[in-house]
């Protein structure tokens, strides 16, 4: 089957060869879901929306799922169902599909010994110093200066179970365990509110990241913003709740609200930080 990635602006541009790549193996588990579910690895949330936007343009939203071990996960999988399974609403496919995410996934407690605080960067780097891909690791999500939970393929699942002995300088004991699925995000954010002239891409950037209106649309304009995990093409762009911002060397943001009008007319930003 021939794929048509032009809508998608891969069309003979060789630097884009890896996302080409992307959504070819996209579309062969599309073919292998016809007759079982079939999964990916762990996507980032970029990888999460270009594969959202490709299904979407191609009438197939209905035939996948995202998940990560739980609900508010940030690096999650996503699982292609079968047409069977398409009709349901989306709770009952996860109900439905409990199995195959217990299959493709596990979860993993490391206990420190207290000895010193571990963080997020000495988890991903002791984890990775096993000779582990990056995509076949999910969340790390740090509960205290101890104790973590990382979600990861079932397929190294247990190699880490036999081989993590240690993380930073400290010796650490792996579990396996049963996670649960509405526990809430370790992610941080820190809360951001202000008023802008209209919902433009460049009055938002200007507000979040604190800068005339004439140097965010330069910022914008050099490459270096993304919507959406998208890199941001129009000034003019409209912003909408949900919307993810960034700017390079800057920071990223998630918009909470931009539509409640203020008593002078402006339109008040409420967003939160990503720390």
């Amino acid at each position: 089957m021939k794929n048509n990635f032009s809508s998608f602006g891969f069309a003979d541009n060789p630097a884009d060869k890896e996302q080409k790549l992307f959504f070819a193996r996209l579309d062969d588990l599309y073919l292998r879901s016809s007759v079982s579910v079939t999964h990916t690895a762990f996507l980032t949330p970029s990888e999460q929306y270009r594969a959202l936007n490709y299904f979407s343009a191609k009438g197939r939203k209905d035939k996948i799922c995202f998940f990560g071990g739980y609900y508010d996960a940030q690096r999650k999988q996503i699982f292609l169902l079968p047409d069977y399974l398409c009709d349901y609403d989306e709770n009952e496919k996860y109900r439905m599909l409990a199995d195959d995410f217990d299959s493709a996934q596990r979860a993993i407690k490391i206990t420190g010994s207290g000895f010193c605080a571990l963080t997020h960067r000495d988890y991903l780097g002791s984890v990775l110093a096993l000779g582990i891909e990056r995509e076949t690791i999910g969340d790390i999500c740090v509960l205290d200066e101890r104790t973590a939970i990382i979600f990861c393929t079932a397929e190294v699942g247990d190699y880490i179970l036999s081989s993590l002995e240690t993380v930073g300088r400290d010796r650490v004991r792996t579990e396996r365990i049963k996670p649960d699925i509405n526990m809430p995000s370790t992610q941080k954010y820190q809360a951001f509110t202000d008023t802008v002239a209209s919902d433009r891409l460049d009055c938002t950037v200007g507000a979040l990241f604190n800068l005339s209106r004439e140097k965010a649309q330069n910022l914008i304009k050099g490459g270096y913003v993304e919507h959406n995990y998208e890199t941001a093409l129009r000034t003019d762009a409209r912003v909408e709740q949900d919307d993810i911002i960034s700017a390079r060397g800057f920071g990223k943001f998630i918009v909470r609200d931009i539509s409640q009008s203020t008593k002078k007319g402006r339109i008040r930003l409420l967003a939160d930080k990503f720390i």
